[in-house]
């Protein structure tokens, strides 16, 4: 019923407008017949006809503006948005429940306010959840206008926020202005989108920022990005700046050793498992290739070489590819080894358990790649 209610209130104004448009028109005719009996009774009644001409004037505005709020709200459509910001990122995910969950918002300047409005419609006013994957202005720019236009339920973010000092005064500054909550996320967290959507958090690990924190990588926010996926009718991996080093992390193979308790024992074998099962090991639920309709990896770093690892794209082998990056880009993105990695098109074994020996890449249908240069990239029914 709900979801008929646009419908529903468009068919009421269109009634009162019809009703309001005769009575108008009645009220012309008499008014006129009179005129010519008696200018006084004229004059008034033309003088009312003036008012009744103004408010009709704005009925037909108030019409016209329920009926554009509604075709608004009716082409907030669900799915996956990978929104043309230039030069950094914005993703926005839209459940069947009609819930937002925006990743990023891009750089300075990139517009992302009137680029959500196109999507969501003027009217609407509220962001469930914005996720900040770390600090880098490319990713979190617009995070104040978007806080400025719209009131956000629940703001997650890395956790470098919280260690490195000029980042803290960033966050502390976004959660004095943010009236909903403002928290850190770290993997093996989740959320429910809907009964059959849900959000899961890969990276950062707590353990991992301990590994990293008397070394360079400390020093480099990519190391510390917010790495998720959404599982919904297809699966979609968002994986901000993450370098290489995360991507093996995330692919690296389960492994168990088997020995022989005889001196003459073989070298000890191992057995592994595929991407899936490593996934199923990292968010504690059931992942498997085939239910799935598509998977849709958003390339990291906007197709940068220090993202990317062959380990990870060959083995996770997308069916879609979005890279999002600026034309004409100081950086050279996309990179040409990116590019060639994409463009391979391999898959590995999918089998639960293999020996090392008899994991193998087989050729598949090239991997389709979308660009946000050309405009932003839409995953939905």
């Amino acid at each position: 019923m709900i979801n008929n209610l646009p419908q529903f209130s468009q068919t009421i104004w269109q009634r009162i407008f019809e009703i309001f448009l005769r009575f108008a028109d009645a009220f012309y005719r008499v008014s006129v017949r009179l005129l010519y009996h008696s200018k006084i009774v004229g004059v008034l009644l033309v003088s009312s006809l003036i008012i009744f001409v103004t408010s009709i004037s704005f009925f037909i505005s108030v019409f016209n503006e329920v009926q554009t709020k509604d075709e608004i709200i009716q082409n907030s459509r669900q799915g996956f948005y990978a929104i043309d910001v230039g030069q950094g990122d914005s993703l926005l995910y839209v459940t069947k429940e009609n819930q937002t969950i925006l990743t990023d918002t891009g750089r300075p300047g990139s517009g992302i306010v009137q680029k959500l409005e196109k999507i969501l419609g003027k009217y609407r006013k509220k962001i469930d959840v914005v996720v900040l994957t770390h600090p880098d202005s490319d990713h979190v720019g617009e995070i104040e206008n978007i806080l400025a236009t719209y009131e956000v339920g629940l703001i997650l973010y890395s956790p470098i926020y919280d260690v490195r000092p000029d980042s803290l005064k960033s966050i502390e500054n976004i959660r004095s202005k943010n009236h909903g909550l403002t928290l850190p996320v770290f993997a093996g967290e989740n959320l429910n989108l809907s009964s059959k959507e849900k959000i899961y958090f890969l990276s950062p690990a707590f353990t991992g920022m301990a590994t990293f924190a008397n070394k360079k990588e400390l020093e480099e926010d990519n190391y510390f990005s917010v790495v998720s996926l959404i599982k919904s009718k297809d699966l979609i991996f968002m994986m901000a700046d993450a370098p290489q080093k995360i991507e093996k992390v995330l692919a690296s193979l389960a492994t168990r050793s088997t020995f022989s308790n005889s001196a003459s024992a073989s070298p000890q074998r191992f057995e592994t498992a595929d991407i899936f099962s490593q996934l199923s090991n990292l968010t504690g639920e059931e992942f498997q290739r085939n239910q799935f309709d598509k998977i849709i990896l958003k390339v990291g770093h906007h197709g940068s070489k220090t993202s990317s690892a062959s380990e990870f794209i060959k083995q996770l082998s997308p069916t879609d590819a979005i890279l999002s990056y600026g034309k004409n880009n100081r950086y050279g993105h996309p990179h040409k080894e990116v590019l060639d990695l994409l463009m391979g098109g391999f898959l590995a074994s999918s089998s639960p358990a293999s020996s090392m020996s008899s994991v193998s890449l087989s050729p598949v249908p090239q991997i389709k790649i979308h660009r946000t240069i050309f405009g932003t990239v839409y995953f939905g029914e």
